[in-house]
């Protein structure tokens, strides 16, 4: 399908390429995006992030030659990044590649970051780090179950509305609820996540053969040990970042720390990768579930549909 590039495709149009870990979101993007004189806008909250790179699945230096590529390596893992921060960051790379007369691609796993791009953010007052901090350790030792019985006890308007699984939403109201001794659905209510600042198509990349995918997700992992996971993890820490940060809390980089600790043997910690990796992924995909006028697309029947998808949007 050829197209004329002297002709700018619509106006704030966005295309986005979302989906669980291991959907191939990225070989996707890369694929589409010369056809499409396109440019990528990363929405992974962990490859925002420098030097963690094998962990994180980011994009090696020959595909981000290949396509430009915004929002990737943009702080120090030391840096506790917002969704806010994301929101800012992202809105001027995408106005700078319209302007250019190419396409944002919007590409990533981080569904909340979307949402926020999409629609704003709801009005929250300042919130404290070490709430968030002290959740989330609860989390951790006694799991969502628990969580979510504090939410209905707290706020069970919005526990109605979030489902055990989902970590992000009821971390999030917990989180609002003990800062600011009101439930979130006051402030999201306010602000209604209607409006958009943008067209969007979106789509939503997924493996709908269960045992297939996670044999993905399993090579995924052993890929990351054979390229060097360890020496990236122990480069951060060489590097002063402590365990303890955020950025080094998420799946790949805490079972390793806890390997170099001696707190596991390292098959127990690839073990814990793959069933965790797993599990954020099945996350992912209840996220998604709730975007209603989402594109599902079978990720190995992607770059035709996809593309049939793209030409309509921009060039119909």
């Amino acid at each position: 399908m050829a197209h004329n590039p002297d002709i700018p495709p619509a106006k704030q149009k966005i295309i986005i390429i979302a989906g669980p870990t291991a959907a191939g979101k990225t070989g996707c993007a890369l694929d589409l995006a010369a056809s499409f004189g396109a440019e990528i806008v990363n929405c992974d909250s962990r490859q925002v992030y420098k030097y963690m790179d094998i962990g994180t699945a980011k994009p090696g230096k020959t595909q981000l030659h290949a396509v430009p590529h915004h929002m990737i390596d943009v702080v120090e893992p030391s840096v506790r990044f917002s969704s806010a921060q994301y929101v800012t960051m992202a809105d001027t790379c995408i106005h700078g590649i319209i302007r250019k007369g190419r396409v944002p691609f919007v590409t990533g796993g981080t569904g909340f970051y979307i949402k926020a791009l999409l629609h704003g953010l709801a009005p929250l007052p300042p919130l404290d780090a070490a709430i968030r901090d002290s959740i989330r350790q609860q989390q951790k030792l006694y799991g969502n179950d628990a969580l979510y019985e504090r939410l209905k006890q707290l706020d069970p308007v919005d526990a109605a509305h979030i489902k055990k699984s989902d970590s992000y939403r009821l971390i999030r109201a917990l989180e609002v609820f003990t800062a600011t001794n009101k439930p979130l659905y006051e402030y999201t209510e306010r602000h209604g996540f209607s409006r958009t600042k943008y067209e969007y198509v979106y789509i939503v990349l997924y493996n709908p053969d269960k045992q297939q995918y996670h044999e993905i997700i399993d090579k995924r992992v052993d890929k990351m040990l054979s390229d060097g996971l360890i020496d990236e993890v122990k480069s951060l820490i060489h590097k002063g970042y402590s365990s303890d940060l955020p950025a080094m809390k998420t799946v790949g980089y805490s079972e390793i720390i806890d390997y170099l600790n001696k707190k596991t043997d390292l098959s127990e910690a690839v073990e814990l990768i793959k069933r965790h990796t797993k599990a954020y992924a099945k996350r992912q995909i209840t996220w998604f579930k709730g975007i209603k006028d989402a594109l599902w697309i079978d990720m190995n029947d992607r770059n035709k549909r996809l593309s049939e998808i793209i030409e309509k949007a921009f060039y119909a």
